[in-house]
């Protein structure tokens, strides 16, 4: 095998890409996340690049060269030579990182600043560990690792990334801490007799699988209400299509807040 680096460019990409005659069928969303790196300046050389077989074929590579192509900018990669035709089976087979391991922050934390950089960043874009760390320095990461320690229990749904992400923007927002501490734990322990009405009647929905992980922004929306004390007392809790797009805007303005602020 030789490998080598080189600053890949578009054009370069173009003619590797006119190899690929047996590889994965392209997922864009991939493209797009590799993309939008090398357009943040968040692209990294490492050993990993494009690889060509013994009889030329493109055996690996095929997203990061989209990638350069819809970016529209030059990066320095391992382009490898001379593999043989049937390493195909058994490259990608390794274990793959977590984002967890690529940032050192825990799996359930990074769940919610994951959540919250596709909120804040744009979609359902691929996000960067950079980005994850920067919501995460925010205070995410403090008040969302806090509020883990407090309940200290983990159970289907009820402790699910969607509703941590609005408990601990609802606490970086102002909102009673310890209220909706209390409120969390109470759900997860499913201390029924203790919790509002409003609680009570979502724990009715998520026992009846009306209120599922399945729908993001609809539980977003429900616990968004579950969490606001000025309404603990209603008996029927209801949400609507409004209800869910409101709840994601109100965590993408919260967090594009801390972003700022933590940028000046």
């Amino acid at each position: 095998m030789n490998p080598q680096f080189q600053t890949v460019t578009p054009e370069m990409a173009k003619g590797y890409l006119l190899k690929n005659t047996d590889n994965r069928n392209k997922r864009g969303w991939w493209v797009s996340g590799l993309a939008n790196m090398i357009k943040r300046g968040e692209w990294i050389p490492t050993h990993q690049g494009v690889a060509f077989s013994q009889s030329g074929n493109l055996l690996d590579g095929q997203h990061r060269l989209e990638a350069i192509i819809e970016a529209n900018i030059p990066v320095q990669m391992m382009v490898t030579t001379g593999v043989r035709d049937d390493a195909y089976k058994v490259l990608d087979n390794g274990i793959k990182r977590t984002l967890a391991d690529l940032t050192g922050i825990s799996q359930r934390t990074a769940e919610v600043c994951r959540v919250l950089a596709r909120l804040a960043y744009g979609g359902d874009t691929v996000t960067s560990a950079d980005q994850i760390i920067d919501i995460y320095n925010t205070g995410v990461g403090e008040v969302h690792d806090n509020l883990v320690e407090y309940c200290g229990k983990a159970v289907a749904v009820l402790s699910s990334a969607p509703i941590r992400t609005v408990a601990t923007c609802m606490i970086l927002d102002g909102h009673n801490q310890q209220y909706i501490k209390n409120i969390y734990a109470n759900l997860c322990h499913q201390k029924f007799n203790e919790l509002p009405n409003i609680a009570q009647s979502f724990i009715r929905q998520v026992s009846d699988k009306r209120a599922t992980v399945g729908d993001r922004y609809d539980l977003m929306a429900r616990v968004l209400k579950v969490f606001d004390s000025s309404i603990k007392d209603t008996t029927r809790l209801t949400v609507s299509d409004s209800d869910a797009s409101a709840a994601t805007a109100y965590c993408r303005n919260v967090v594009r807040k801390l972003l700022t602020k933590e940028s000046k």
